[in-house]
């Protein structure tokens, strides 16, 4: 009777050989960034002076909604992936802490209010209405990159870290939109609106925090891979969205005269 042979796959794999060290792989990571995410969002900059038309606005509102609520659900992931999970005790972790402490931050058991609710508080203080807001279609662009970061962040731990961490909040903060939008909402529409004034401290520690934690799970080749492939798929997404917004104002009546 003849006998199968079974392949003898130890240290054949991918995830063996061929990794970068840590600092050298993080610089790739940087250069791929300023390869794909080449557009710069001129939306921002018109509400920061005040020229952006109040109906732009309103629908600037309507996407930022639509982040904040699927993101905000998708949180719980990356605490239930978080590779310290089984630490002795909390203060022994320091991945399941840090998203620990930002879903508790998300919705709104750490000081802050929900970020979803804030997103509907602003879009009421402009007079959108709760079913104008939940029958909303987002961009084609907006909904790629969306739901791009949430395959990652379901996928595995340093995908999910890299796809929202790195790529998302980092890359967020590094734009100073936050500030952008609430000073400009402040000063040229009369509205105080919190959940910028939250983003605009919150997304710069995460950011730091995102790239600090990424170092500790980037080792292995296949780990790399596997970040670097979330990073870029998300960076283009982000990149497509820019372009997609910026075209709005295209549009007719996309500016007005600025309000002091």
């Amino acid at each position: 009777m003849s006998q199968r042979e079974f392949k003898d796959i130890r240290g054949t794999g991918a995830e063996c050989t061929g990794a970068l060290a840590v600092d050298a792989f993080m610089e790739s990571l940087e250069a791929l960034q300023a390869e794909v995410a080449t557009a710069r969002n001129e939306v921002w900059p018109r509400v920061a002076d005040g020229t952006l038309s109040e109906d732009l606005l309103k629908r600037f509102c309507k996407e930022y909604y639509f982040l904040g609520k699927w993101y905000t659900s998708e949180f719980a992931s990356l605490v239930a992936n978080a590779p310290d999970v089984d630490a002795i005790d909390l203060g022994s972790s320091e991945h399941f802490v840090h998203w620990a402490q930002n879903v508790a931050d998300e919705l709104g058991f750490a000081g802050d209010p929900n970020h979803v609710d804030m997103k509907v508080k602003w879009a009421r203080m402009l007079g959108i209405s709760d079913e104008e807001l939940i029958d909303y279609r987002p961009m084609p662009e907006t909904i790629g990159s969306v739901f791009t970061s949430l395959y990652y962040m379901r996928r595995s731990y340093e995908e999910g870290l890299a796809a929202f961490g790195w790529a998302g909040e980092r890359f967020a903060a590094s734009t100073n939109y936050a500030k952008m939008m609430y000073e400009g909402m402040r000063d040229h529409y009369g509205l105080e609106v919190e959940n910028f004034k939250v983003h605009a401290y919150a997304e710069e520690d995460h950011g730091r925090q995102a790239d600090y934690l990424l170092r500790q799970v980037a080792g292995s080749a296949g780990h790399q891979r596997r970040i670097r492939r979330a990073v870029e798929h998300v960076l283009i997404c982000r990149n497509a969205r820019t372009v997609a917004l910026n075209r709005w104002l295209d549009e007719p009546g996309a500016l007005r005269r600025r309000v002091a």
